[in-house]
């Protein structure tokens, strides 16, 4: 009866385990409902390190991603990850922007990253970086995106999971 028990479940694990990799255009659609929230409230992020990345356009008045702030999100795969982070695993950054000081914020944008199998993309640690920028999702031209995300400490990735 036990053995029974434990092999349906073994089945579902292996399941999941080879669950397709979504693709950019299916994560920017379904990240608000199908990934875990890991910033309870918006993060704050310095000026410096806005300015490398071009998904929020400039403020004339207060400067370059000034009053910029994140919402991150992960799936299970990146939640759950010790050390690198296994194909399938999904990052994505929404980008909000302060209407004024204190202001209402508002969504300026996604940027994301998809690890794909081993050897998809030596140069980016197999993550495929993507942004969403006028509403359309864009994976071109991300070497900017590569050559930060080269210095991280772990896999391409600066953050770790905040402890609750």
């Amino acid at each position: 009866m036990k053995i029974s028990l434990l092999l349906p479940a073994a089945a579902l694990t292996v399941i999941a385990a080879d669950a397709p990799i979504p693709t950019p255009e299916q994560v920017v659609q379904t990240y608000a409902k199908a990934l875990t929230r890991t910033t309870e409230k918006p993060k704050s992020i310095s000026a410096e390190l806005m300015t490398m990345c071009k998904s929020i356009p400039d403020d004339i008045k207060f400067g370059p991603h000034s009053r910029s702030y994140v919402h991150q999100y992960r799936n299970t795969l990146a939640l759950e990850a010790k050390g690198n982070f296994p194909a399938g695993s999904v990052l994505v950054k929404e980008k909000m922007v302060s209407e004024g000081d204190g202001g209402k914020l508002l969504s300026k944008g996604l940027t994301g990253m998809i690890k794909q199998p081993a050897g998809t993309f030596p140069k980016s640690g197999d993550w495929l970086f993507f942004e969403v920028s006028n509403g359309k999702v864009e994976t071109a031209k991300m070497e900017g995106c590569v050559g930060c995300h080269s210095g991280a400490k772990r896999d391409f990735v600066f953050t770790d999971v905040p402890k609750r």
